[in-house]
């Protein structure tokens, strides 16, 4: 790249150092290096920013950013705590419904077994009522077919008799 300034380029190409030297000396005169008051005022703004930035920009920034990184940890610990008691809750959430399953399975065993006794009782009663009601009817039956047969004994007796005379006159 100095080589495309024509000056210094042209001081490069010597190949002794004095007269080099001397080339450089005369292009800092030229004007491509100045020396000035600016220099005092970059070095003054240059110190002014070294002193002032860290307190007015470095030390808030990263006390910012310490904040940040603790609120964010804090973030981190509060939702693990609540992570951890979330499953506590499922966990005592899921106890609670397996033991009311349990007691609901009891009570529903409970219930059937009470119902089948209701049930077999109910059954016990009405074949015992049926079976009072076919004896008696049985009972009936047999009483009317004796007073059947009496009463036929006895038209059959008159009949005969009947029969009898009847013979007996012809």
């Amino acid at each position: 790249m100095l080589h495309l300034l024509s000056p210094l380029g042209a001081a490069v190409q010597h190949t002794d150092v004095i007269p080099r030297a001397c080339e450089l000396t005369r292009l800092a005169r030229a004007g491509l290096i100045d020396l000035d008051a600016t220099i005092v005022t970059q070095a003054v703004f240059f110190f002014a920013l070294l002193i002032l930035l860290p307190g007015l920009v470095y030390k808030p920034l990263l006390a910012r950013f310490d904040q940040r990184e603790e609120r964010t940890e804090g973030a981190r610990t509060t939702a693990k705590a609540m992570r951890k008691q979330a499953r506590e809750e499922v966990a005592r959430y899921e106890a609670a419904v397996a033991a009311q399953r349990k007691d609901a399975l009891a009570e529903r065993a409970a219930t059937r077994s009470q119902a089948q006794a209701q049930a077999d009782a109910m059954v016990a009663t009405a074949r015992r009522e049926a079976a009072e009601r076919v004896s008696a009817g049985i009972a009936e039956q047999r009483t009317a077919a004796e007073a059947a047969r009496q009463s036929l004994r006895a038209e059959a007796q008159t009949l005969g008799g009947a029969i009898a005379d009847k013979l007996t006159r012809a």
